[in-house]
């Protein structure tokens, strides 16, 4: 892993898991963390994913493109 691919996986989880929240699921927050405890590769793959889901721009101008959630925008990095 390279220094700029560190800062970059930091930054991401900076902005998503930074600023205000909406309050926690007690029951869907034990069933994650639970599951990341058996699997403990699970944190990696899931940031990756979401990672890989902030960069990937969706074509909402097609009829059948699927549309842009109210928690995409909070994966995608900050302009510097």
């Amino acid at each position: 892993m390279t220094l700029q691919e560190h800062k970059t996986i930091l930054a991401f989880l900076d902005h998503a898991l930074g600023g205000p929240q909406e309050p926690l699921d007690v029951e869907a927050d034990a069933i994650i963390r639970a599951y990341f405890k058996r699997n403990p590769d699970a944190a990696y793959r899931v940031t990756k994913l979401a990672m890989a889901l902030a960069q990937t721009p969706l074509v909402e101008d097609e009829p059948n493109a699927p549309k842009r959630r109210r928690w995409f925008p909070m994966l995608k990095p900050r302009e510097a």
